[in-house]
């Protein structure tokens, strides 16, 4: 159990040009006392191009596409330039599109260019940013598994060495640049939920880093976690982190309005079809529907996501999303400690459901923010 006033609370890391809009967001954040800026790996965002109009959604006035994302690596570096305290995650990237030794290599020279303040988040992958680009989305979980291996193995030694695995074969490979602090390479947080990646997550992490559970799910596969970590006899350090999405206003009503708003329900349609089915609903995509196993948003037209927007139930909005004001999102937060939380990442959507909600519901996530600093 974590006591509320020992959770870090991270922001999502700005992501999209222009740089200048960038740099000051970034010194914002780091001003503000956040322990860390997360950084999503995308080529392609979760909303089809297809709804991207005004009528949908506002942002459309000021961001041609939904599928603009900075390049991670370059971004986190140019954030870590002009922040000094907050910690730069990854959340996440994969070893599909980017090579193990790549990986290794870029977050070392992070971890130099950061002060030691980089964190390599990583997971299996989402078929929008793997398939549509001639990558293969398949063995995902045993690729995982094979570049984890591989990058310990890479950061414990400067001797050239080979690996024979399903997936990677190596021979006389080398990559001799070193952590900036002797024996302590970047932290490694892996997002996880299926058993199999849980083991994955306790036998080569030092921190878990999933997406929207509700604080029961996530104290039950934490301890599953925990479980895996004593038999493989695991003693080391272990952040258990957790990203969300939430909608903060002082008018719960004015939370559920934002909720039922058409980008917010394009969102949910992320949620698993399994924890559809939990709520009494069946996924408009069919009863196997996974999001990140089976979503690419480009091949979805207008009138299919429309309808499917349609069937979006308050029931499963209120899942997806934290909401309320700061009182009732700190009783959650209490709710994940008690379930072993240490590090929460906070997306505060609100203004991109509504524009003229954004200054207040800041307002209100400095409110969070400073209560859980004490």
């Amino acid at each position: 159990m974590t006591d509320i006033h020992d959770l870090e609370i991270g922001a999502p890391g700005p992501f999209l040009p222009p740089w200048d809009s960038v740099e000051k967001n970034a010194k914002t954040i780091d001003g503000l006392g956040y322990d860390s800026m997360s950084f999503p790996d995308h080529f392609a965002g979760f909303i089809p191009e297809s709804i991207w109009t005004p009528d949908i959604t506002p942002l459309a006035h000021f961001q041609q596409s939904p599928h603009t994302y900075f390049e991670i690596g370059s971004i986190m570096a140019a954030c870590a330039v002009v922040t000094e305290n907050v910690k730069l995650i990854s959340a996440v990237t994969e070893p599909i599109r980017r090579h193990p030794i790549l990986l290794a290599q870029t977050f070392l020279t992070l971890d130099h260019i950061s002060g030691g303040r980089a964190i390599l988040g990583i997971g299996a992958g989402e078929i929008e940013n793997i398939e549509p680009y001639g990558l293969k989305y398949s063995g995902q979980v045993g690729k995982l598994r094979e570049a984890l291996d591989i990058i310990k193995k890479v950061w414990s030694t400067q001797e050239p060495f080979s690996y024979d695995g399903k997936f990677w074969k190596l021979k006389d490979a080398v990559m001799s640049l070193r952590p900036s602090v002797q024996d302590s390479p970047p932290p490694i947080w892996i997002a996880a939920l299926g058993p199999k990646m849980l083991e994955i997550a306790a036998q080569y992490g030092d921190g878990w880093i999933p997406t929207i559970l509700s604080p029961a799910d996530y104290a039950e596969r934490l301890n599953e976690i925990q479980n895996h970590r004593k038999r493989l006899d695991k003693t080391g350090p272990f952040t258990a982190a957790l990203w969300n999405w939430a909608i903060l206003d002082n008018d719960i009503d004015e939370c559920e309005r934002l909720m039922n708003t058409p980008i917010a329900k394009a969102f949910a349609l992320l949620f698993p079809s399994s924890e559809w089915k939990r709520l009494g609903f069946e996924h408009p995509f069919g009863p196997e529907f996974y999001g990140l196993r089976d979503y690419i948003p480009m091949r979805y037209n207008r009138e299919t996501v429309l309808n499917a927007m349609e069937q979006v139930p308050i029931e499963v909005l209120r899942e997806f999303y934290m909401h309320g004001d700061s009182e009732a999102i700190i009783k959650q937060l209490e709710e994940y400690c008690k379930g072993g939380l240490d590090h929460m990442v906070v997306w505060n959507a609100t203004g991109m459901f509504d524009l003229e909600k954004t200054r207040d519901s800041f307002r209100i996530m400095k409110e969070i923010l400073s209560y859980i600093k004490g």
